[in-house]
């Protein structure tokens, strides 16, 4: 039986679409209505009950369907049974994941980035389009492109601090908040060096990868080394739920791992944005007060302002200051007028107004008088857990302490894994070395033998099966000795196999004598150190423009 994906009429055939609609009398399916449908219809819909969505959410079982061979359909079977899977959905798509901070789209474009190994720049648009072949996104390529991808390699202060792409082109700036990006034709991406020291490759193979209609596409979640949902933090609407989750210090985030490896309790944690130069102080226990910086200047006749509130974009101020400049009918003109000399990166408002005005502002505050203060809170602090709960978390360090214990876990389970790679290599190169060393000896000879004869020779003299994934089951497990080149027959390559073994079995060793602990250290100190070269290099770039 053959699936095919049914997302929209469009994807429909011309014959398919009249079969649809052919006999409506049969398809159309009258709603039958009584009075209590009205408070499902509100309690679906009101933007007042999302505490009574997040509760019908819990109502949900597997496997529940609505009967479309029934005559009628009633709005409570519609809501219960059809609405509450479109709100499921819309929740996988809309919350990320504790685990790795991605929502699904995000792990779809990380996930074809690593598939298709890309190493040179490619286009926005290329990329969405490899998206939605190899990870079966079955959504809007222009979600894909700018809400997606754009925003993957953003590096602008107030979007990532570390972006898991790096864009080539104009990706946007704090100007307008990102949203002055380029056309996804014109501008491409990499994979920096840094994404894959985060998410390593040596955890590719212990992930558990979904199945879309037969085709093989993302895990349900990558395990990082640190916890990107703190490092860039997230905000969204889903149904029930508005997220929003801050940005924190990765330096911070790693001395935690480092206390929590070491037995002890991480150290409370505070929201940090990269190159941002303004304040971020605790006002209460799940909020913090987010200021600008201004200064008086020119002797009392203006005030300079250095730093805009975090998501305050350059472009929004800008037009707050013309309204004060004409005035509006509730508030009248009191500044005179404004002089800009920004850089990519850094804000600098000279602003002119009266000695009056001036005096007036002093005394309310300035930061109050030129809406530099903004709030963070961390009281919606909603991810998916590891098994796809959607879960409150009260606290960075919540969270924290749930992904410590997956990754920790998986370190575990890394280090079984290599230990066994390294293991069938070692033993395969040791078998090889020997099956070549025997040929130059004149010891094998089976030139003009069946290939049957051949395997039961090497059977016979001892040598190990080792089946590849292409052979699968079937294969006779010495194709690694039998496709050897008979240039190979030398003993240069007999040494050369020599010295691979022994360099395998000292790396065996190695990691033998290492704990998953050390392992992890090992890591987070590679990260750190490149982290701090990918920042160097992001500050000398800005420097020059």
């Amino acid at each position: 039986m053959t699936l095919k994906d049914t997302s929209g009429l469009g994807i429909s055939t011309s014959e398919e679409a009249k079969e649809n609609f052919r006999d409506l009398k049969t398809r159309k399916k009258p709603v039958k209505t009584i009075q209590e449908d009205e408070e499902l219809i509100d309690m679906t819909f009101n933007k007042k009950k999302a505490d009574d969505r997040k509760e019908w959410l819990k109502s949900y079982e597997p496997g529940i369907y609505l009967n479309h061979n029934a005559k009628e359909i009633s709005i409570k079977d519609f809501v219960n049974k059809e609405s509450i899977l479109f709100s499921r959905t819309n929740n996988e798509r809309s919350i990320p994941n504790i685990l790795d901070g991605f929502k699904l789209g995000q792990r779809k474009v990380l996930y074809t980035c690593i598939k298709k190994k890309y190493k040179n720049e490619i286009k926005v648009a290329s990329l969405a389009g490899a998206v939605l072949a190899e990870a079966a996104y079955h959504h809007d390529d222009f979600s894909i492109r700018g809400a997606t991808i754009v925003a993957m390699a953003q590096d602008f202060i107030g979007s990532n601090n570390i972006n898991i792409l790096h864009g080539v082109g104009q990706f946007g700036t704090r100007s307008q908040g990102g949203k002055d990006a380029a056309s996804a034709r014109c501008i491409s991406v990499t994979v920096p060096k840094l994404t894959r020291l985060i998410f390593h490759p040596q955890d590719d193979g212990l992930l558990t990868y979904c199945s879309d209609d037969g085709q093989i596409v993302e895990p349900e979640w990558y395990l990082p080394i640190i916890p990107m949902i703190l490092v860039n933090g997230s905000e969204s609407i889903g149904t029930g739920y508005n997220i929003y989750i801050p940005s924190y210090n990765p330096q911070d985030i790693v001395n935690n791992l480092k206390l929590m490896i070491d037995g002890r309790k991480p150290v409370p944690m505070h929201p940090w944005y990269r190159g941002f130069r303004g304040c971020i102080e605790q006002t209460g226990e799940d909020k913090y007060k987010v200021c600008g910086t201004i200064e008086p200047v020119n002797n009392g006749s203006g005030v300079r302002i250095t730093e805009l509130p975090i998501r305050v974009w350059t472009q929004n101020y800008k037009e707050q200051l013309e309204q004060w400049i004409s005035g509006t009918e509730k508030v009248p003109a009191w500044i005179i007028g404004y002089k800009e000399n920004h850089s990519i990166a850094n804000i600098n408002f000279t602003v002119q107004l009266t000695e009056e005005k001036l005096n007036n502002a002093l005394e309310e505050g300035l930061e109050k008088k030129f809406k530099l203060n903004t709030n963070i809170n961390t009281s919606n602090m909603v991810c998916l857990d590891g098994k796809g709960r959607i879960k409150k978390y009260s606290s960075a360090e919540e969270i924290l302490l749930e992904f410590y214990d997956y990754r920790l876990e998986y370190y575990y389970k890394r280090k079984n894994h290599m230990l066994k790679v390294l293991e069938l290599e070692v033993n395969q190169l040791r078998n090889k070395a020997r099956f070549i060393q025997m040929k130059i000896d004149h010891n094998l000879v089976f030139e003009g033998l069946h290939k049957t004869e051949i395997i039961k020779l090497l059977e016979s003299e001892g040598f190990e099966k080792f089946r590849n994934i292409k052979e699968g089951q079937s294969g006779n497990g010495y194709d690694y000795l039998m496709n050897t080149k008979s240039r190979s027959f030398c003993e240069e390559e007999a040494q050369k196999l020599e010295n691979k073994k022994t360099k395998k079995e000292k790396e065996f060793n190695v990691l033998q004598k290492k704990t998953p602990q050390e392992i992890w250290k090992e890591d987070l100190d590679a990260f750190l150190n490149e982290c701090n070269v990918s920042i160097e290099t992001l500050n000398t770039h800005i420097l020059h423009l």
